[in-house]
């Protein structure tokens, strides 16, 4: 169910980040404003709103402080944390606290609009949870229906929730849980739990079944589907009568694998760059130690073109260097960037003059079609940098003789640049990893195309840092379509 005209609290000093989130909500909520953290608390204790969006890091102070003094004020608020990298301990301290979720900054806007969907879904639920229990305490012949009711929204919300009795017997289950588990049966009341829970959530309810403390409980990370497919904080709590004895336990499952995922992929990306590097570095050391021992004899010719494949080599690592640079410092934030109003079709007719050798070479056709006044506010190297990639991929995955088709048009507020091909194209499982780092299709047509594997990772991190979007069509030996969207200048 989605909760319409909600109320939304923003308590953040980023301008741009202000304009996305109001971008994205649009006529749809209202949103309130503050752009620090006592003038954001002022607002948030005066009544509850439907969501909170908090920075992170707020002029006057932590957004976990304002966060806490939320939930005091009201336990079930539903507030997101923001950050430009928020750290495994923050997000855990978030969640702990009660936060609901994190964004990253530059927010995309794709991630933006599920979590408000998902967030103002759960806010009915919550609504409607307590709009039930005010019918029961008002009229005690409506309970079984109510009963039925509170069923549907517990069955509806995020947590997987598991209820059972001291002899280890199922009571309840909502489907989330069976969804975090892995389980695609029907779980009957009265099962036992060994019969079909994990390793480890089996330990926690011992632990607590066998401790007899009615305040004791567990919180536990437990990997369902490793390395990190589906991670989850499991936390299991005891369930006291009213003389403190132990009646069962309660379990309630969080889906933590985004959190997770961001500590493997530092990882990952370290283990790549390693990989990437090995090989290039051993081919130069053999051809030189080949150079210096003269294994060749007198063969000047093959000393020149061992030479020439070093150079080639050392000249390709420096590209997957300087790319590498690049990306390290978009994900740290220290680019440093000269925002200004750019005619945005100006800049893409000056960036095609550049390759109009290379589009000559290929004997390429080349249409284009730039309309007059489509103003961006931006880093002009940056976008140069974003127009290079479409033209030189259009022109190096192209057949010769084919077509380029490049427009530049305003579309919805956005300035829209569009550079078609009618090149070798993708197979649709090459697309899905399209942007991924050192991902570079293989097939017979790629196999002599030489390339980093991230120039399309850092246009995309270039894209998202002005809160625009990249559509991309293809086919498989026919042809692509890449479209940019950028924000249009105010």
């Amino acid at each position: 169910m989605l909760l319409t005209g909600a109320h939304i609290l923003l308590i953040e000093h980023d301008q741009r980040v202000i304009d996305c989130i109001t971008q994205v909500i649009g006529e749809t909520y209202t949103l309130d404003i503050a752009t620090r953290g006592v003038s954001g608390i002022k607002k948030a204790v005066l009544k509850e709103y439907d969501l909170y969006i908090i920075d992170y890091k707020l002029p006057d102070m932590s957004g976990l402080d304002v966060l806490s003094t939320i939930l005091k004020s009201f336990p079930e608020a539903i507030c997101v944390i923001v950050d430009d990298d928020p750290s495994i301990d923050i997000v855990m301290r978030s969640a702990h606290m009660g936060g609901y979720d994190f964004l990253k900054k530059p927010i995309q806007h794709d991630k933006l609009e599920r979590l408000v969907l998902r967030a103002t879904e759960r806010r009915w639920y919550i609504q409607e949870a307590r709009r039930l229990k005010e019918e029961k305490d008002q009229n005690l012949l409506a309970i079984s229906e109510e009963q039925s009711r509170l069923r549907s929204v517990i069955n509806s919300i995020d947590d997987g929730l598991m209820i059972i009795n001291q002899r280890r017997e199922i009571i309840f289950t909502n489907p989330r849980f069976h969804k975090l588990v892995g389980i695609k049966r029907e779980i009957l009341v009265g099962e036992k739990i060994f019969d079909i829970l994990p390793i480890k959530l089996q330990k926690q309810i011992t632990n607590i079944l066998e401790n007899k403390n009615s305040t004791y409980s567990i919180k536990e990370e437990i990997v369902i589907e490793p390395p990190a497919q589906l991670v989850i904080m499991a936390n299991s709590t005891p369930i006291p009568d009213n003389k403190g004895r132990l009646l069962g336990v309660v379990l309630v499952l969080r889906d933590i694998t985004e959190i997770k995922a961001l500590e493997l992929s530092k990882s990952e990306f370290i283990n790549m760059v390693a990989h990437e590097l090995k090989a290039p570095l051993g081919a130069i050391k053999g051809y030189l130690e080949m150079i210096i021992e003269r294994q060749l004899g007198d063969d000047e010719a093959s000393y020149e073109n061992y030479l020439k494949r070093s150079l080639t080599r050392s000249e390709a690592m420096l590209a997957l260097l300087q790319d590498l640079m690049n990306i390290f410092r978009m994900d740290a934030r220290t680019v440093r960037r000269e925002i200004e109003r750019i005619d945005a079709g100006e800049l893409l007719e000056e960036t095609v003059e550049f390759f109009h050798s290379n589009i000559r070479e290929r004997k390429l056709i080349l249409d284009i079609n730039i309309d007059t006044g489509i103003y961006i506010q931006a880093d002009r190297e940056e976008i140069r940098r974003v127009y290079t990639n479409l033209i030189s991929n259009a022109i190096k995955y192209n057949k010769d003789g084919g077509r380029i088709s490049i427009r530049a048009t305003a579309e919805q507020r956005c300035a829209k640049i569009a550079v078609q091909d009618t090149g070798i194209g993708m197979k649709k499982e090459d697309k899905e990893r399209l942007f991924e780092e050192f991902f570079r299709a293989k097939n017979k047509y790629t196999r002599y195309i030489s390339g980093t594997g991230l120039g399309m990772t850092i246009l995309k991190k270039i894209v998202d840092e002005y809160t625009g979007k990249i559509q991309v069509e293809s086919e498989f030996e026919k042809g692509s379509t890449f479209a940019v969207f950028l924000p249009l200048a105010k």
